[in-house]
């Protein structure tokens, strides 16, 4: 990695500094400066927009999963009511001598 050589001035209150020294080191950062380098290497303006759309598309994956759900309860209970008819028939069928 090259040599850092130039500044780039950025005026903060006492308050910030403080805020921004203890930010940095609680995620690891040995100086205030590594961590607005990371910061602004990293930054991404679409970013907010790529969490809009994942938090869309779960909210989406909820609700389908949710609509599988209930389709899944209306099958089984159709099958079980299925069933319960079949068992009546076979009941029938052997009480009349057909099985």
């Amino acid at each position: 990695m090259p040599t850092a050589t130039e500044r780039i001035p950025v005026l903060v209150t006492k308050v910030d500094k403080s805020r921004f020294a203890k930010k940095a080191k609680s995620f690891g950062f040995p100086s205030i400066s590594e961590f607005a380098r990371t910061a602004m290497t990293r930054f991404r303006k679409d970013e907010h927009e790529e969490e809009a759309a994942f938090e869309a598309l779960l909210t989406n994956v909820k609700q389908g999963t949710r609509l599988a759900e209930q389709a899944i309860d209306r099958t089984i209970a159709h099958c079980d009511a299925s069933n319960k008819r079949m068992a009546q028939l076979d009941a029938w069928m052997k009480e009349k001598g057909y099985a």
